[in-house]
């Protein structure tokens, strides 16, 4: 099996979960790194010694000539960096969101389509078992037509006074907060899940917390929302609706769909790898109640969970070699960030945005 050899573009904190999992396929070698800043390239010099550093991503990529490329900037430099390894015609795995704007991510497409590359974006949850397991009951038919979407995304840490401020609180670098960082999350998850597609949104994005220390205790602006709430009309007439905060004290990462259909419910987490609650069937939707909820939790198939990916970067290893396996790609991230751009869009407007 010959050897895929990539590079990683911007080597900050989510660069270890990419490499981490890149490196548990058999071999994918990584040959270089790149980043603005010379400290987070030291950092990775006495892991891979053998690697290329580079600040400036097109000598990098000339140098090393790789197969695909890891996109790990912050959000402002996912479509130069993609651009660029475009350009230089190898694929790209992107992490979310997509882009800053349309826009942006509209040239990434056109570029990759214009290089006959292969571009991904690191939605990272289709990889949970309960989300796919939900999505093969829907594709079967057993939940009939889907009716509504409930979707929640809460975290803790923004609110907490222990927490810094970094880059992400940063409108100009970040392009969004809570909605770039869960929202586009909560956007793709339930479009994956549900084979829906967003025709229409509304929605309202707010800044709770206006200020946090940095770590040199210098306090600083945040410029982008804390929490937001939206809706979204799906193509068959479904309508989701959605609410993230990063502000929520006592949530850690909850990240929750509910979906119901003619026949039945889902609700699953992503805190629940193993489990997901199920009301579903004829007989069962037939009848009316006025009992209290008790959907009872159903333990996912090992033999269904084992034969799924573990990570996006092990679905994109199996695409670039040839296999006919499920990958998110850059017109799925696309699809987010129109929905991302048409919340925007919809508070300036004060109405309904068409996708």
């Amino acid at each position: 099996m010959a050897i895929l050899k990539y590079v990683v573009l911007g080597s900050g904190g989510i660069a270890n979960f990419h490499i981490t999992n890149f490196d548990s396929q058999p071999d994918v070698q990584v040959v270089g790194f790149q980043d603005i800043s010379t400290a987070q390239l030291d950092r990775w010099k006495g892991r891979y010694p053998n690697a290329i550093y580079s600040t400036d991503p097109a000598e990098l990529l000339a140098k090393t000539r790789p197969d695909f490329a890891c996109v790990c900037s912050s959000n402002i430099a996912h479509a130069p960096l993609t651009l660029a390894a475009l350009k230089a015609r190898v694929h790209v795995m992107c992490e979310k969101p997509m882009a800053m704007n349309v826009a942006e991510a509209e040239s990434m497409e056109k570029a990759r389509a214009d290089a006959g590359t292969i571009g991904a974006i690191n939605f990272s949850y289709r990889c949970v078992a309960a989300f796919r397991f939900a999505r093969e009951i829907i594709a079967s038919g057993e939940l009939g037509r889907v009716q509504r979407l409930n979707v929640v995304y809460l975290q803790s840490f923004l609110g907490a006074e222990t927490t810094p401020w970094s880059w992400r609180n940063d409108a100009s670098v970040a392009g969004f907060g809570a909605l770039g960082d869960l929202g586009v999350h909560m956007i793709d998850g339930a479009g994956f899940v549900s084979s829906l597609t967003p025709v229409r949104t509304v929605g309202a994005a707010q800044t709770l917390v206006k200020h946090k220390k940095d770590p040199a205790g210098v306090s600083k602006p945040i410029t982008t929302d804390t929490n937001a709430s939206f809706l979204v009309e799906y193509d068959n007439g479904a309508l989701g609706t959605f609410e993230t905060s990063q502000v929520v004290p006592g949530y850690g990462n909850h990240f929750r769909i509910e979906i119901s259909g003619e026949q039945g419910v889902l609700r699953f987490s992503s805190e629940d790898n193993e489990g997901i609650f199920m009301y579903v069937g004829r007989s069962l939707s037939r009848y009316s109640t006025w009992a209290k909820e008790a959907f009872p939790r159903v333990l996912i198939p090992t033999d269904f969970a084992t034969r799924q990916p573990k990570s996006n970067m092990e679905s994109f290893v199996r695409l670039l070699r040839g296999e006919k396996v499920d990958c998110p790609t850059f017109a799925d991230g696309l699809r987010a960030q129109r929905v991302l751009n048409g919340i925007g869009d919809s508070m300036a407007s004060n109405s309904w945005v068409q996708l």
